[in-house]
């Protein structure tokens, strides 16, 4: 354990003198908070209509009511709230005993929640008279463009630290410094889990520093302190292990640089770090599940704007640390393969 931890300072002091590695894991991802979070709106577009309606009466009235729901996708459960409060609905339509209707809107989605009240009030209109009581989900509302982009700002900052890594592990072969390891001798297993403490360190020290900024600088709100570790601790193992695998997927720099940064702009583009999650086809939000760039911007939210408890971030962190442990398992066998 002596022996990884020391090859893991050594790994660290390498990225601290590393300025071009130290500028796209700190510096261009203020930079992407700075320019997304003064284009966000406050609200997001109205590409993708989604209400969650939890129906007790079930009468033929209240099924022609969400019938009369045109140009929106109708999800039917019964807890509609936390589906509005995870960002997966715009607003939430309890339909009680007796017909009395309660429409509660996630005010960050102004412009969708309006469409919705016209769609309702369009529905009502057509001869489904009954009660209406309107209410906003608290906790859900964001104050300001950077609270919707700093998430995936910090995801682009553990980019920088997987593309760095994953470059510097093929540099350290290329100069001998990995045969020298080797000739110590040092086992493979100990080099590799050298390698993983320094990128799960860089990635949390990284992503801490960011999450910092976002607070003291940009007013960024972070409504789960307890969440909040645990989702940076999860995001920080994924790529961890995402980054051991990307360093034994060539044997040049040029290659392995070139398939990190095609493999790690991919996931950020499916992911929600280019394009909100809210404004995706839906072809491609079911795609977007096999990045992890979107787990980890759903475990960010969920501890800062969105304010979800620990439960409902615990799932999106349990994704994240499969996809590092796969990644790193695979990185592992593929390294014993190429030794």
């Amino acid at each position: 354990m002596n022996v990884a931890l020391a090859i893991a300072g050594k790994d660290l002091r390498v990225l601290l003198r590393d300025k071009g590695a130290l500028f796209w894991a700190c510096v261009f991802p203020l930079a992407f908070a700075l320019l997304f979070g003064a284009i966000y709106p406050h609200s997001s577009s109205t590409a993708k209509i989604a209400i969650a309606v939890h129906d007790e009466e079930r009468s033929p009235q209240t099924a022609a009511l969400v019938t009369g729901l045109v140009g929106m996708e109708v999800i039917h459960t019964a807890d509609a709230d936390a589906r509005v409060q995870r960002g997966e609905a715009v607003a939430a339509l309890h339909i009680a005993r007796g017909g009395a209707l309660n429409l509660a809107v996630d005010p960050s989605r102004g412009a969708e929640g309006a469409y919705v009240d016209a769609a309702l009030t369009r529905a009502l209109s057509a001869g489904c008279a009954v009660p209406l009581t309107r209410r906003n989900i608290s906790g859900t509302a964001p104050r300001s463009g950077f609270e919707l982009a700093f998430p995936a700002a910090v995801l682009w900052g553990l980019i920088g630290c997987a593309g760095a890594f994953a470059a510097a592990s093929v540099a350290e072969r290329r100069s001998g410094t990995h045969l020298r390891l080797r000739a110590a001798p040092i086992r493979m297993h100990t080099l590799l889990l050298g390698k993983l403490i320094a990128c799960i360190v860089a990635c949390a020290a990284d992503a801490a520093l960011l999450v910092l900024i976002a607070r003291v600088a940009f007013g960024v709100r972070i409504e789960r302190f307890a969440a909040l570790p645990l989702a940076i601790a999860s995001c920080a193992v994924c790529f961890g292990g995402i980054t051991v695998l990307l360093g034994v997927m060539g044997r040049t720099e040029q290659s392995v640089g070139g398939a990190s940064w095609a493999t790690l702009l991919l996931f950020a583009m499916i992911g929600g770090a280019m394009v909100p999650l809210s404004v995706m086809p839906d072809w491609m939000r079911v795609l977007s599940s096999a990045s992890p760039v979107k787990w980890g911007i759903v475990a960010l939210e969920g501890a800062t704007f969105r304010g979800l408890p620990i439960a409902e971030v615990l799932p999106a962190c349990g994704v994240l640390l499969l996809f590092g442990s796969v990644a790193l398992l695979s990185g592992a066998v593929l390294q014993r393969r190429t030794a």
